[in-house]
């Protein structure tokens, strides 16, 4: 097996012995292993692999996924997690431990791709999606994360930005419209928006019962008011795994295509800063296949 083993030096629990180890247990069960760091401009690939390995966090998986562009839904992935919060790979049961990790691999690959796992690819505009993003004070906190901080202590950096910005609130009502999953329109506004794609969000967290990446459809959460005590509210109702929609906390919908009144910006995207505009999410028309 020809491998590509795409990683981020500047993940959040990147170790370069750690790294080594991994690329000696896939060696043992017969890949023969490319190793690619990615760079600024994002993820490089030979174009030769039968499978592409991630050996970072959910961003670099997005960053993957962008460098295969049409072959997104070619080309299998597996993902050797190393990031700061690694919800695909958490959702997927990818094991951290090195050798675990690769038996899994080299078990999924001979049992052949019906047993794999199909994620259908959603977009905000051009960018992929493989796990959530985020518009509000989420999104703010992220653009102001350090990133020596987040090499540093990990997912802490992002409570460090969020503890920043209690002085300079930020809210902003925007107008939704899109299409739910059954076809049927729907508008809303909100002063806050996640749209999770996957069953997770912010580590261990589920926002949603319908969430999973092997659905069809992202979950779109909203909070109509997102002052300062309803965000707190909303997080500790996350972190008591209590029913946020229930309680009047925010709007769950699941949906297929989302249309935003404006360019919305900062938005937050599998745990990165996206500086651009952003207007639209929907489907691709592909899905990731992970090996698993």
């Amino acid at each position: 097996m020809e491998m590509d083993l795409v990683y981020n030096p500047m993940a959040g629990s990147f170790s370069e012995r750690r790294l080594l180890a991994l690329v000696r247990a896939l060696e043992r069960q017969g890949a023969n292993v490319n190793l690619l760091p990615t760079r600024a401009d994002g993820a490089v690939l030979s174009g030769k692999a039968d499978l592409v390995c991630v050996h970072g966090g959910d961003g670099t998986l997005r960053d993957t996924v962008q460098t295969l562009g049409g072959d997104a839904g070619k080309v299998p992935l597996c993902i050797a997690p190393s990031g700061t919060i690694n919800l695909v790979a958490r959702e997927l049961g990818y094991a951290r431990d090195p050798r675990k990790f690769a038996r899994q691999v080299s078990e999924a690959w001979a049992r052949g791709p019906d047993g794999w796992i199909d994620a259908p690819l959603y977009t905000l505009g051009g960018m992929p999606v493989v796990a959530c993003l985020s518009i509000g004070a989420d999104s703010h906190a992220v653009a102001e994360v350090s990133g020596a901080l987040k090499k540093w202590i990990g997912r802490l950096a992002y409570v460090v930005a969020i503890m920043r910005q209690l002085r300079r609130w930020p809210r902003e009502k925007l107008a939704i419209k899109g299409e739910l999953a059954d076809g049927t329109p729907f508008e809303t506004t909100a002063e806050a928006v996640i749209a999770s794609h996957g069953a997770l969000y912010a580590g261990p967290f589920r926002l949603s019962p319908r969430a999973a990446l092997q659905a069809d459809s992202v979950e779109l959460i909203t909070l109509d008011r997102s002052s300062r005590m309803t965000t707190l509210a909303f997080a500790l109702a996350a972190l008591l795994r209590m029913p946020i929609a229930r309680l009047g906390l925010a709007e769950i919908r699941t949906v297929r295509r989302v249309t935003f009144d404006r360019c919305v910006s900062p938005v937050q995207v599998d745990g990165d800063h996206m500086p651009d505009c952003a207007y639209a999410i929907g489907p691709s028309g592909m899905s990731l296949r992970y090996v698993i």
